[in-house]
């Protein structure tokens, strides 16, 4: 789908970064697309490259596309969805604002990346190369979008559907979430005649994936248990609240996001970093007067921003390195916007525990 999408657009090169950067923006959204966008990586930058562009500018379009349906979780089960649990609120609720962030993020993200790859077809000594791997690659051209690849994308289109529809009418949350993908995987097998030892080996590779995430969760998950049975969470709780008591409620929204902004560099897992957080900031949340909605909306702006600068970001890094690019060459032309990004969403989470951002 996303070769054949790529070719149709190919000389129409604003259509080609916004339109695979909103497939990317939907993935990180609504099912927590991140390790996935790996394997498109070597798909998009030789078309960018085809089109003049750089390899950095490949790069983005997966990376940022991805990074903002992730940061601004619109419904994504893994993040917002953890949060809202352990803070004890309707799921998936305060979507409004979540689906106007995603819009402003979005439009944001692909200005920035057409401008520089605009600058780059202009002046190629403007671009970001890093080792060249993918030049001379051949574009894929004359791809079929046969019926079975219609078809398996009808099944995918059904599935999210199944899932929006089920978390705003019966309550779906994880289990579902499983069932549903499971469901899906299965026809897909059947739709690309798939025979059940490939399809047990690809499922195995795809649980290979998330098995580190899987680890974090349950090392957070431990951590809380110790903090909680040590008593550590009223004392970290009674400094927090010791410091932020005097100021004003907006002070106390920022001061909690530029605190879940540090965690999340050394707790690069959004699953992770629900775990461990939420239960220290839920409270402190009620403490301080901030609406457990605004703790929600902090926790996953200030995981998903830092998403595409980090180091300490596994799959970002993988990324930079199936893209070629260095981490120093990335960083050196992301952290305007990463920096901007931060600025714009402390404005926001006091704006929204302002306006008493709920349901509660």
């Amino acid at each position: 789908l996303l070769s054949t999408t790529a070719e149709k657009l190919a000389k129409r090169k604003l259509a080609f970064i916004a339109i695979l950067m909103l497939l990317f923006a939907l993935g990180g959204a609504f099912i927590g697309m991140a390790e996935e966008s790996l394997m498109y990586l070597p798909i998009i930058i030789p078309f960018a490259l085809a089109l003049g562009f750089d390899a950095f500018t490949g790069c983005a379009i997966v990376l940022m596309g991805m990074s903002i349906g992730f940061t601004t979780a619109i419904m994504n089960p893994f993040t917002v969805g953890i949060a809202q649990s352990i803070a004890e609120l309707p799921m998936f609720s305060g979507l409004p604002l979540r689906i106007a962030l995603f819009v402003v993020f979005y439009i944001a993200a692909v200005t920035f990346v057409y401008f520089h790859a605009k600058k780059v077809a202009n002046n190629p000594s403007l671009g970001i190369w890093g080792d060249r791997r993918y030049e001379g690659t051949a574009v894929i051209s004359n791809a079929e979008f046969t019926t079975r690849h219609k078809l398996i994308l009808l099944v995918f289109v059904a599935a999210l559907a199944t899932l929006v529809i089920g978390v705003l009418k019966y309550d779906f949350y994880m289990g579902e979430y499983s069932g549903v993908f499971i469901i899906a995987s299965i026809l897909f097998a059947i739709i690309g005649k798939m025979s059940s030892h490939e399809f047990i080996g690809k499922f195995m590779e795809g649980a290979q994936g998330i098995l580190s995430g899987a680890l974090i969760c349950g090392l957070a998950r431990g951590i809380v248990v110790v903090l909680t049975n040590g008593n550590i969470i009223d004392t970290i709780l009674h400094a927090a609240l010791t410091v932020l008591e005097q100021t004003s409620t907006a002070v106390c929204a920022a001061g909690m996001f530029v605190v879940q902004a540090i965690i999340h560099i050394l707790v690069p897992s959004g699953t992770g970093q629900a775990m461990l957080t939420m239960p220290i900031m839920v409270p402190l949340a009620d403490l301080l007067d901030v609406t457990r909605q605004t703790a929600c909306l902090i926790f996953t702006l200030a995981d998903g921003i830092g998403n595409t600068i980090l180091p300490t970001s596994g799959y970002f890094m993988a990324a930079l390195a199936v893209a070629g690019l260095t981490w120093g060459q990335w960083a050196k032309k992301m952290w305007p916007f990463v920096l901007a990004e931060y600025l714009f969403a402390m404005v926001v989470v006091v704006i929204a525990n302002m306006m008493n951002y709920g349901p509660f």
